[in-house]
This record gives structure tokens, sequence and C-alpha cells, in this order.
């Protein structure tokens, strides 16, 4: 600690006295710093999107018995069937799955537009109701339906659900197939506009097809 020499009058003698200095603490004063934490606490909090969570609209089959009469009639021309497979392989052919005369199967792959695509093969065969619903974007451009999301989104499907002749696509994943082809393939459904599909098991006949299918 620092001393300070100080000299007495010559009344005492010229004896010298040492005197401590005194020590000064230092404060700071840490109000402005609290305030300005806060202050950046709101602004982040007030300022920060938060992730929504996104949903798909799946289709799943029912598992109740329904009656013959009951079930909805389709043609097989509109049917086509999707069969994800290992190494990101699709098998798809078009109609029903008949045992006694099997389909002509088609191998396909998740390019855009590739020999194989099956996004293009998914256009081509909805291409009535992809281009109706591509008219009501049209619409909205003129300013005949209002731009909003939930609107739009009503008139689309309102397009999908309305058009009899429309594509159905039954989606079949097997055991060895991936998850992230399913998320493909689902998205497909949602940018070829295609308005009726279903995840659907394989049977013991396309197992057979898989199989078969080069």
């Amino acid at each position: 600690m620092a001393e300070v020499q100080q000299q007495e009058g010559s009344e005492k003698g010229g004896k010298h006295k040492k005197v401590r200095a005194k020590k000064s603490s230092t404060h700071i004063d840490m109000t402005p710093m609290v305030d300005l934490a806060f202050l950046l606490l709101t602004f982040f909090i007030l300022t920060t999107t938060f992730s929504k969570p996104k949903t798909m609209d799946i289709t799943m089959p029912v598992k109740d018995q329904i009656k013959e009469e009951d079930r909805t009639k389709v043609p097989a021309s509109q049917t086509v069937s999707v069969i994800l497979t290992k190494d990101d392989r699709i098998i798809w052919y078009v109609g029903i799955d008949d045992p006694n005369t099997p389909p002509e199967t088609h191998v396909g792959d998740f390019s855009e537009n590739g020999p194989m695509s099956i996004h293009k093969m998914l256009l081509e065969k909805n291409k009535l109701v992809y281009d109706q619903v591509k008219m009501v974007d049209d619409s909205v451009k003129r300013g005949l339906i209002e731009d909003k999301e939930d609107i739009i989104k009503q008139h689309k499907s309102a397009v999908k659900a309305a058009e009899k002749k429309g594509l159905i696509v039954l989606i079949k994943p097997d055991e060895s197939s991936k998850y992230k082809n399913l998320v493909d393939i689902l998205d497909e459904m949602l940018v070829c506009n295609v308005g009726r599909y279903a995840i659907v098991d394989l049977s013991d006949s396309e197992k057979e097809l898989v199989k078969n299918t080069k």
C-alpha cells in the first residue's frame, strides 16, 4: 500500500510521521446494463419468427370391411400404383392389381425431366386436373379470386374434388424403401395437383412384381 511521508513542524522536533493514503474503492453502476439486457431480450422475442409445424394431408385406406356395392367404382385407366423400393427405385403400373393377369410394369426415378421421371409421368396422366388448377392461379392474378392463401387453397381443392376424371395414385412403399422416398412422392402429389391418393400396403402379387421387374 502506498504511503506518504509528511514532515511535521519544528515545534515537534522535526519528527516525521507516516500517513497512510486512503484507498478509494471502484464502484460500477450495473443498472444501465440490466436495462439494456431486458431491452435486447424484448427485441429478440418480438422479432423472432418461430417455426411452424408442417403437416401433410394423407389419406389412409379404411380397414373396415366395406360391401362391394358401397365401393366407389373408378376406371382402371385412371389408377396408377407407385411402388417404392430400395435404392430410390420406383416401379409403377396403370390399372388394378390382378394376380391372374399381371400388369405391365415400368421403372421410374425421382428426376425432374429424365426419361424415367415419375414427375413427368404424373404430369402427363393428370394434365386435365393440373391445367384446371393452374386456371385458379390465373384467376388470382386477374383479380377474379381474392389473393388469400386459404381462399386459393379452397378453390384448388374444389377443382380437384369436382374433376371425376382426375388421376388416382396408390402409393405402396415396401420394407426396403426409405422414408425420404415417401416424403418425395407425397411432394409430387402436391406439385402435380393429384387430388386423390392413398398409402396402401403391398399385396403378395405386387411383391412378386418387384422381384421380377428389372
